[in-house]
């Protein structure tokens, strides 16, 4: 048993870690930076073809497409990670050398982190109705960090969004961080 403990625990950790991070990332801006140096003369406006105008289009497609990334990669690493750890506790539930109430335990908390992904997933679907472009949220046991796309978010759109995290969670209007990502 003092097995199973420690593999869990390292596991924890190791989610604790890749929030940690996360979050981290979040705060340091790690959104990509675009230059641009050139300088054009008058003449150079005139040669100018539809050619120019379609690389363009595709350059800023793809500053568009980095930007999004965040939002997509956040939320495929927070999924495998779930994974990793419903399928950890399925095997504590479906493993015979483990005691019952280690088995009722690891039940209670596959439970858990179901009831936290549906969670999630209805707060990040609702703020989107409300407008918002994209939005990751992360609940944790007290707290709700939320990364709302947007440019520039205003008083009745912060309001907007805590209301949708408390009614969608309970938990009190001081525990929600929301964090802006364009």
């Amino acid at each position: 048993m003092a097995f199973m403990v420690r593999k869990r625990t390292v596991l924890m950790i190791l989610f604790a870690l890749v929030l940690v991070l996360s979050i981290c990332m979040m705060f340091l801006g790690n959104s990509p930076k675009v230059t641009y140096n050139k300088q054009l003369n008058p003449s150079d406006l005139e040669k100018t073809s539809t050619t120019q105008a379609n690389t363009d289009d595709v350059k800023m497609q793809s500053i568009k497409n980095l930007e999004s990334d965040f939002f997509i990669d956040y939320k495929l690493e927070r999924d495998r990670l779930r994974s990793q750890e419903a399928d950890y506790l399925r095997e504590l539930i479906n493993n015979p050398n483990v005691s019952n109430e280690s088995k009722e335990k690891a039940q209670q908390d596959l439970i858990t982190l179901s009831q936290k992904i549906e969670k999630e997933m209805i707060t990040e679907n609702l703020i989107k109705a409300k407008g918002f472009e994209n939005a990751v949220v992360f609940f944790s046991d007290e707290f709700i960090n939320i990364v709302v796309k947007a440019d520039g978010l205003l008083p009745k759109d912060v309001a907007q969004i805590t209301d949708v995290a408390t009614k969608t969670s309970g938990v009190t209007v001081d525990k929600i961080t929301i964090i802006e990502r364009k």
